[in-house]
């Protein structure tokens, strides 16, 4: 991976510069690199029992690709909060946004994530305000905005992550966009997935110091399995990083490839590249650790279930602690998830269903949201949540 080990002095940056900063303008490069020390958020030590779950609504409207948030206290029981409508909706670029990550700093505060779709303005209803030709148009650069509390977002801004072309000589998008802190080269990395030249989509990373700008936009590729992968999330368990996306490859109609999640595997954040965990991809036999999910019969391997947007997250409280549990969109009901579970997170072929988790409320299948992603948070946040909404 690219390093930021070129050392510098660290800027004791005051909140109120910070603001300075980004009301003249988040694209400018700061004077100097900041380099980030490590916290006890960065380290795990801050494993709090509450969750906060990010995601959008369902349909295609400023409304509905906003911020929408559940909580859970034990992350089995999930609750909608502000009846699952939008808790905060962007007003820059097209005020779309799609598979919103909120990542807590190393100071304790949030900053949120989300894939940008820019407007181009040729395709618009003024009467509802609305861009009605977004989807077409994706971006290379990510929303950003900071929160104390997950109840305010300010310093919203759009921030490039990657420059040349991708499909067909069009700007290359950077799609659901996630952060973790990088030990050895004290900044944060964004990773997101984006198309190369041939229309392929890849895991990259670009680093920052303060989400405001980048170092550079020679992204790094970190999961490049040799077919397009989408929808990457990352998770450390026992001291190795373990990377989880769908194959995206559209075979599945004729071949029983793609349409599923798959997980690789990389020792140490920052050295070299992911590698896909699975016997082969020729799931012509008995192959339950090529889709993780599909199961260990030959018949189940060779039928896709077409799931996407992988969520996985290690419960730390009572009976379960330990477990590891994954959310998956079944693709042909949007919004509606289904959850695995296992104890050992480095056995792909573990993963089995569970119908212990109940997502946003178990009485009514319509409260659905889509690209979930969860955030550890504390108690007294989530208690400022339920007083705000």
């Amino acid at each position: 991976m690219k390093q930021c080990n070129y050392r510098k002095n660290v800027l004791a940056l005051s909140a109120a510069a910070l603001l300075t900063v980004c009301a003249t303008g988040c694209g400018d490069k700061l004077a100097d690199d900041v380099l980030v020390d490590p916290s006890d958020w960065s380290e795990g030590v801050m494993a709090t029992s509450g969750w906060v779950m990010a995601g959008i609504g369902t349909s295609e409207s400023t409304a509905s690709d906003a911020l929408h948030l559940a909580y859970s206290t034990d992350g089995l029981v999930w609750t909608a909060l502000n009846s699952n409508t939008a808790v905060f909706t962007p007003t820059i670029g097209s005020r779309h946004i799609r598979n919103p990550y909120i990542f807590r700093k190393n100071d304790g505060s949030f900053v949120l994530l989300a894939e940008d779709y820019t407007a181009d303005g040729a395709h618009t209803d003024f009467g509802a305000n609305e861009d009605t030709d977004y989807g077409n148009n994706p971006s290379n650069k990510i929303y950003v905005a900071f929160s104390d509390d997950l109840i305010t977002w300010k310093y919203e801004h759009l921030m490039q992550v990657t420059s040349g072309t991708g499909t067909s000589g069009a700007t290359r998008h950077a799609w659901t966009p996630r952060a973790v802190y990088n030990k050895t080269d004290l900044c944060y990395d964004i990773y997101w997935t984006g198309d190369d030249y041939d229309g392929v989509n890849h895991t990259y990373v670009t680093q920052t110091y303060d989400f405001l700008t980048v170092k550079s936009l020679d992204e790094h590729t970190v999961f490049s399995p040799g077919h397009d992968v989408v929808e990457a999330l990352v998770v450390k368990g026992g001291g190795t990083y373990y990377l989880f996306a769908r194959d995206n490859r559209r075979d599945y109609l004729t071949t029983p490839l793609g349409g599923d999640i798959q997980c690789a595997k990389l020792s140490s954040w920052g050295d070299g590249q992911f590698s896909i965990m699975g016997t082969s991809n020729s799931v012509t036999g008995s192959k339950s650790d090529y889709y993780i999910n599909r199961g260990s019969s030959v018949s189940a391997q060779k039928t896709p279930l077409l799931e996407s947007e992988p969520c996985v997250y290690q419960l730390v409280d009572g009976a379960a602690s330990g477990t590891w549990i994954m959310l998956v969109n079944k693709v042909n009901d949007n919004g509606s998830y289904k959850a695995y579970k296992t104890q050992n997170i480095a056995n792909p072929a573990s993963w089995e269903e569970t119908s212990s988790v109940t997502k946003l409320d178990a009485s009514d299948s319509s409260v659905k949201t889509v690209g979930a992603t969860v955030t550890r948070i504390t108690a007294s946040e989530i208690e400022a949540l339920l007083t705000a909404f």
